[in-house]
């Protein structure tokens, strides 16, 4: 890609929840999700010190780089996408929000609201926007937010917006939580925007068979299918929830020998030339090797 340049700050490969990715053109620097947090239980274990030496590292390096960035998206009021203690990092900024009242869940509207406040009395960006279907031009850069869809297989967690980032013959689409994708509507967004680059919060593989379906688990390994059939994406980079899972490289293969083209497909560590750093998914090793 060198027309539009992406940037994983912090992601689960990285060794903390989120998906902070920074993408520059020629005309913009735009920052999506400019957050980071840890699973508060895993194999009935709370986070490991190195896990928390992660956390604050990854937030470290999202206040450095978001500095000169213009523009600001936050998807959805997870704490792994949006922090609540740090509105600061986002003082001029232009700064799209997910809807705060529009195809939200009962929690998420509440987060919302207390960031709208934060962001007002402590942060002080210089512009404010809901971002839902919007569609804004910088120069030769396009950026579309798409419509709200479901955080993963229903709207129990609420919703999140996709952005695209158009520059000359490159797209770059960021799905934020979709989980897969397990959902038609997830899919079709992604169809229609015709990615060169899929950046993907993929499976939630790890909960396969307690809050993650085999259904869904097949519904998303078809909708990816069809994505590379119908669009042409060269490059997914695959990561977040599906990177907490020790057996992922199963389901890449998966991936990789159903697809009816040859992609690259890769988490963010992979794509920055790093090795996958899976801390929450090797927390119990983590505290037998500290023993």
């Amino acid at each position: 890609m060198s027309e539009i340049e992406i940037t994983p700050i912090a992601f689960d490969s990285l060794g903390v929840r989120s998906m902070a990715t920074l993408i520059e053109t020629k005309d913009v620097i735009l920052f999506i999700d400019p957050s980071a947090a840890l699973g508060p239980r895993r194999y009935g274990l709370p986070p490991h010190p190195i896990e928390l030496k992660a956390l604050e590292d990854s937030l470290d390096k999202i206040s450095t780089m978001i500095r000169d960035a213009e523009i600001v998206v936050i998807t959805h009021y997870h704490y792994d996408h949006h922090n609540p203690n740090e509105p600061e990092i986002l003082k001029g900024k232009k700064v799209y929000l997910k809807h705060p009242k529009d195809h939200i869940n009962v929690s998420q509207k509440i987060r919302a609201a207390r960031f709208l406040k934060l962001l007002k009395d402590v942060g002080k960006p210089s512009r404010i926007e809901y971002a839902d279907g919007k569609e804004l031009r910088i120069g030769n850069t396009i950026i579309r937010f798409s419509e709200p869809v479901p955080h993963g297989v229903n709207d129990r967690l609420g919703y999140v917006i996709m952005v695209t980032v158009i520059y000359r013959d490159e797209h770059v689409l960021f799905t934020s939580d979709v989980e897969g994708p397990p959902l038609p509507i997830q899919r079709d967004i992604i169809i229609r925007e015709n990615p060169s680059l899929l950046i993907l919060d993929g499976p939630m593989t790890y909960m396969l068979g307690y809050r993650y379906s085999r259904k869904a688990l097949d519904n998303s390994l078809n909708n990816l299918r069809e994505i590379v059939r119908n669009t042409n994406v060269e490059i997914i980079i695959i990561d977040h929830h599906f990177m907490r899972d020790l057996k992922y490289k199963k389901y890449i293969e998966l991936m990789i020998t159903s697809f009816p083209r040859n992609i690259t497909l890769s988490s963010a560590a992979e794509f920055s030339g790093c090795e996958p750093l899976l801390l929450e998914a090797r927390r119990k090793e983590l505290y037998e090797h500290s023993e």
